[in-house]
């Protein structure tokens, strides 16, 4: 089997293939951040070289293209960071080097699925930094700096698409927002945004609010404090050359450390999570969507997802989630007007 590096540099992703010796096949090839189509036939071109297939490696601050990869069937390993050099500014580890990670260190790796997410193997820490966060949440929610959901006083409900834009998804999502004339809130990872400014133009446009998601979808608690603002600070300008801007930030993965959540607050952001996740990250299919949603209380914060990997679930559900919780009497509202009406 060879194995192939995807990383990501800047705007633009980055890939590299060796052979199961650690002998370079392909060399270091970059993409655009458009161009993930492109990507994928060129590692389902080196699978057809190999005559044995390939495994492509990311590190922990690439959760952007995962998704993408796992719906295109190709296997998709997590290298952490004891395994691998440091990374350069503001960038992965470079794609050669996972590449060669990959072959070396096969055993060392994590495999991902669509089910697992990009947190496999890491459940028990990550819930370690949850629980140990949640004095300093406590401390932000009490100043406004810090929200789970809303007070539940009044019949509305924030619903919010995270990862995104995506040229595919979230237009559909757009287009069925307007038809049932309901606002959301989109927490677009900056990586998405340089790619497609046009399409956060459309989501402003329409009357819903921007969120700040970072940068390339890392887990947080990988990262230094440097690394942290590097990738909101990034994401905001983007959003503002696409013009809008943002206050609001969604950890990737609802990952979050005493230490993050105290560096994103001193930086001007409130942290946004949520009370429901439908779980549509993980393709579950259109029904167990539609139940999760549709679990919501006045109040509630629902996560969905527009992009970071097939989406048809999502679409096909929410004509459905929006229907059912319209008749109950809810509002759909942004997360601000959640916070401001309540």
């Amino acid at each position: 089997m060879w194995w192939a590096g995807v990383a990501w540099r800047g705007g633009d992703y980055e890939v590299a293939v060796v052979d199961a010796g650690g002998t370079p096949t392909v060399p270091a090839t970059g993409f655009a951040g458009r161009q993930v189509p492109a990507l994928v036939a060129l590692l389902r071109d080196a699978a057809t070289r190999s005559g044995d297939g390939v495994a492509t490696v990311i590190d922990s601050s690439t959760g952007m293209i995962d998704g993408h990869l796992l719906a295109a069937g190709i296997p998709v390993y997590r290298a952490d960071p004891p395994l691998l050099p440091a990374r350069p500014p503001f960038a992965s580890v470079p794609a050669a080097d996972l590449a060669r990670c990959g072959a070396t260190n096969t055993a060392a790796l994590h495999r991902l699925t669509i089910e697992s997410g990009a947190l496999a193997g890491r459940a028990e820490q990550y819930l370690e930094h949850l629980a140990a966060s949640g004095p300093v949440e406590r401390e932000l929610t009490a100043t406004g700096r810090y929200l789970t959901r809303g007070a539940g006083t009044v019949p509305q409900l924030a619903l919010t698409f995270d990862d995104g834009p995506h040229p595919v998804f979230t237009p559909q999502v757009l287009e069925l927002l307007r038809r049932y004339d309901v606002r959301a809130t989109f927490f677009c990872v900056g990586l998405n945004v340089a790619a497609y400014p046009h399409l956060v133009g459309q989501i402003a446009d329409a009357g819903h609010q921007l969120g700040n998601h970072t940068w390339s979808h890392p887990y947080l608690p990988d990262l230094t404090r440097g690394e942290l603002l590097g990738q909101v600070d990034a994401t905001d300008a983007a959003l503002r050359a696409a013009g809008t801007a943002t206050t609001l930030v969604r950890p990737p993965y609802g990952a979050r450390t005493p230490d993050s959540l105290t560096w994103l607050a001193g930086h001007g952001y409130t942290t946004v999570l949520w009370d429901i996740d439908v779980g549509d990250w993980a393709a579950p299919g259109t029904e167990a969507i539609v139940a999760g949603a549709t679990t919501a209380t006045a109040g509630s914060v629902i996560l969905m997802h527009d992009a970071g990997g097939d989406r048809t679930g999502t679409v096909a559900a929410l004509p459905r989630i929006l229907g059912r919780l319209l008749d109950r009497g809810y509002r759909f509202v942004t997360v601000d007007q959640l916070t401001r009406e309540e």
